[in-house]
């Protein structure tokens, strides 16, 4: 009996013994797996916040140039007014006209050594979205070896330089606009010329359609 009961006791210990290493074994690939699924949940974790910071930094960029476009959109817009508040201005200044008529609304000439410096703006009523295509005619009235005398006044090519060939440079006087234009440059005078009044012609072809004239003060 007592050979039988010590029997027992050891099969009973070598069962304990291998259930034993059983769970052991299961333990530990139960926690492998669940390493390897912590280190993928991980890595998922990862890629997800790159992509977040990705599009966080995509909506940054839009963002500023959101912000920009609407910088350029109200300035430009403020440009706009302005513009369309110097037109009306100019509008009350004279009556607009019939459609297609030209007024010359200011004209500034003033002498600068051997030359006139002018200023200029004109306006249109124009019917549409047509142009005006002509140019500026500048004649002088004045004296020359004491006779009176009238001459045609040429853009100057430089400071106190008249253009040779004796022709008017037409392509500097060239207009070419639909409601208003704004023009400066400098005229040539001939040496002796005394010049007195300037009065500007706008051509359409060989036709004047306004003309204007203005007194030149006494050179001193």
């Amino acid at each position: 009996m007592l050979a039988g009961l010590l029997a027992g006791v050891a099969l009973g210990y070598v069962a304990a013994h291998y259930g034993l290493a059983e769970n052991a074994a299961r333990d530990h690939d139960l926690g492998k797996r669940l390493q390897a699924e912590l280190t993928q949940r991980q890595s998922d974790l990862d890629a997800a916040q790159v992509s977040v910071d990705t599009l966080q930094g995509k909506l940054a960029v839009e963002e500023g140039t959101r912000k920009s476009l609407e910088a350029t959109l109200r300035a430009t817009q403020q440009d706009l007014g302005r513009a369309r508040d110097q037109l009306a201005f100019y509008n009350q200044l004279l009556p607009p006209g019939p459609n297609g008529s030209i007024s010359i609304r200011a004209l500034d000439v003033e002498r600068h050594g051997a030359t006139l410096h002018y200023k200029v703006l004109l306006m249109r009523n124009a019917p549409g979205d047509d142009t005006f295509n002509g140019y500026m005619e500048f004649v002088a009235n004045g004296s020359a070896g004491g006779k009176s005398t009238k001459i045609r006044l040429e853009p100057a090519m430089a400071e106190g330089v008249v253009p040779a060939g004796g022709k008017v440079n037409v392509a500097k006087l060239a207009l070419d606009f639909d409601q208003f234009q704004r023009g400066e440059g400098v005229l040539s005078v001939p040496p002796g010329f005394v010049a007195k009044t300037i009065t500007l012609n706008i051509l359409e072809g060989k036709v004047v359609r306004v003309s204007r004239t203005v007194n030149l003060l006494p050179a001193y």
